[in-house]
């Protein structure tokens, strides 16, 4: 048989839908309220984002109940199920979606709006983890300003029912054993998921085939509680009656797995990988100790944790775009009582969602109604498309602002128009320039200068030169240490008369990891060349990553002012990693130039002579380098190093 035997325990449930568990939507609440407050304050709660997986294994275990039973029952439509995924999964889809779009029209700028364009589109065809894949990794800054990341396990969930329900059906029509399939689909995508954590994170973390196994744990527990009586007995409450039974140890100790994970993950946890057991464990645990246990009666299924629960999925939707634009409308900052409304103001939204578009869909759609849901998605993500392709829209804003971010634009495009360098020459001081994006800007600013030839060698993306990424693991590594070691054998390192080191520094290492890097390489070096001076750059004040949109909205989309905030706000200036890199260079022997010192004598400009200073939170513009060297000439420190 297909599925051992047909089921022998009654059902308490309707047809094939399991029977309803309100402790499971007291499971949800819990995962989303881990998420939601990773999401408000990351700091306290590091670990948060693991309430996506119990997520997916509490999808994999109530949908693959659904399956299986229907398939057995002969009774399953593809058409049925995806007409029932549609009336679950669109509506608040797409008003979320469609509020996003409509926000950004009025407060988003140009690239912005390309952006939030090509992710509503993404997300209304479900492959956001995809397309977020392709950009940046999920806990870097940029993150925070991308209102609609967290669609990216939309997309896993979804692609998993593409596929699932025709791989059941394949197997029952050639009558083979689904526990194996099951289980071999399982093996293969953890193991994948395995070995793609420890060379590619990002691609773990997003694509679907390294997350399959998070959901078909929930599908194989299905399975086990459907058709494997001996198993699902284990579990009853009533073989036991003492406290620490066994459906209440199973419950017990998924609690503390969850605690674990919320605890001991955080962004520098290799995850998903291994560490990923911890909540799909927990998960597990805890439905399979079945609704009498006593975390799930007491506790999970109480009014509180349950209503939550119901509110769960538009909750999901709506805290991330909120929060997001909090961070936009105040410069990635936003206050703690900002971040508590954004929070309030989610669940508000997720309770209107629920009561009166969630439930009157699911009661009331037909299947042609189905279609206009589909429809209107379908129109939704074309809007997207067409906001991604039109560049933004631009028109939505006034001339002066177009014409402002347009030069942003320009500079930024440009930014690696010329990186090799002028190179040495006898008539001239001869620098080589070594470390990331940053050592560029300091090329940029030393060839206003003709008396110095240049050559510059340049890391990779989150590569600090030639030390131990921050976040301590061997994530770049490797590609440091090979950056160094091709520039350590150039011939330029034996002519150059400066070594100029330049780097984002907060990426740099921790500090009592890094300086044994900075020492070995000093020392590797002045091996090479004993007269050689060498010079570290300290780091730059940061931009906050959405000073344009501040502007735009605060001055009711006027240019932007000139410049009433300048940079000498305490939020840009970085004086503790000024204070390391300065102290750390005595101690090597090596001189120091105080980038943020220079740069910031009477202020810090940003905008002056009509002219930006900066294209991101962290780049020069040619002006910006220019205004430097004028700077850097007047403090006198640089130029006595070449006499």
């Amino acid at each position: 048989m297909f599925l051992m035997e047909r089921e022998k325990r009654p059902s308490k449930g309707s047809g094939c839908h399991p029977a309803y568990r309100p402790d499971i939507d007291g499971l949800r609440a819990v995962a989303v309220l881990f998420v939601v407050l990773f999401h408000a304050f990351p700091s306290h709660l590091r670990g948060g984002f693991v309430g996506v997986d119990v997520f997916f294994v509490i999808s994999g275990f109530l949908i693959s109940s659904i399956i299986f039973k229907s398939v057995d029952a002969g009774a399953f439509s593809l058409s049925d199920f995806y007409g029932r995924r549609v009336k679950r999964i669109f509506p608040a889809l797409f008003l979320v979606l469609l509020s996003s779009y409509l926000f950004g029209w009025y407060f988003l700028l140009e690239n912005e709006y390309e952006q939030l364009g090509k992710h509503i589109a993404s997300g209304a065809a479900f492959i956001s983890n995809i397309v977020l894949f392709t950009e940046s990794g999920y806990f870097d800054s940029a993150a925070e300003l991308k209102p609609l990341l967290h669609l990216w396990s939309l997309g896993v969930e979804e692609q998993f029912y593409i596929f699932w329900p025709l791989l059941v059906m394949l197997a029952w029509k050639r009558g083979l054993s689904l526990v194996w399939l099951i289980a071999g689909v399982f093996v293969v995508s953890f193991s994948l998921g395995i070995v793609t954590t420890k060379n590619n994170e990002e691609a773990a973390f997003y694509l679907p085939l390294t997350r399959f196994w998070e959901l078909l744990a929930g599908s194989l527990l299905a399975w086990l509680k459907l058709y494997a009586e001996p198993v699902s007995n284990a579990v009853e409450p009533g073989k036991g009656k003492a406290f620490l039974n066994k459906a209440n140890v199973f419950s017990l100790v998924g609690v503390l797995f969850l605690i674990v994970a919320v605890t001991q993950i955080n962004e520098r946890s290799e995850f998903p990988g291994y560490w990923a057991l911890f909540p799909v464990l927990g998960a597990v645990l805890i439905i399979a100790a079945g609704p009498q246990a006593w975390v799930n009666e007491k506790v999970l299924s109480s009014r509180l944790f349950v209503w939550v629960g119901l509110i769960s999925y538009p909750l999901y939707l709506w805290h991330w775009p909120i929060l997001s634009f909090g961070y936009i409308l105040e410069d990635g900052s936003p206050a703690v009582a900002t971040r508590l409304l954004g929070v309030a103001g989610a669940f508000l939204l997720a309770w209107l969602t629920y009561q009166f578009v969630e439930k009157r869909v699911r009661s009331r759609v037909a299947g042609k109604k189905v279609l206009v849901l589909v429809f209107a998605m379908s129109g939704m993500g074309l809007v997207g498309l067409a906001t991604y392709l039109g560049d933004g829209f631009g028109f939505r804003l006034n001339s002066n602002l177009a014409m402002d971010e347009q030069a942003i634009k320009q500079e930024r495009e440009q930014y690696w128009s010329e990186i090799s360098g002028s190179g040495f020459r006898d008539d001239a001081t001869n620098i080589l320039i070594f470390g990331d994006s940053q050592a560029f800007d300091i090329y940029k600013a030393l060839a206003n200068d003709d008396r110095f030839g240049l050559k510059i060698y340049q890391t990779s993306f989150e590569c600090a030169a030639f030390m131990m990424p921050k976040w301590g693991a061997e994530k770049n590594a490797d590609s440091c240490r090979q950056n160094f070691a091709t520039m350590i054998s150039s011939q330029e390192i034996k002519d150059a008369e400066i070594f100029v080191y330049a780097a984002h520094w907060q990426m740099a290492g921790e500090p009592e990891d890094a300086e044994a890097f900075y020492r070995q390489a000093v020392t590797e070096i002045k091996a090479l060349n004993p007269e050689i001076k060498i010079v570290f750059f300290g780091p730059k004040p940061l931009i906050g990553e959405t000073w344009l949109s501040i502007n735009a909205i605060t001055k009711d989309q006027r240019s932007l002012p000139l410049m009433n905030a300048s940079l000498n706000e305490k939020r840009w200036l970085r004086p503790e990693e000024t204070d390391y890199a300065r102290s750390m260079a005595g101690r090597l022997g090596v001189d120091f130039i105080d980038t943020e010192g220079v740069f910031c004598a009477g202020g810090c400009p940003f905008y002056e002579n009509n002219k930006f200073s900066y294209f991101d939170q962290l780049h020069w513009t040619e002006f910006g380098a220019s205004l430097f060297m004028t700077k850097l000439k007047a403090r006198g420190e640089f130029q006595s190093l070449v006499q």
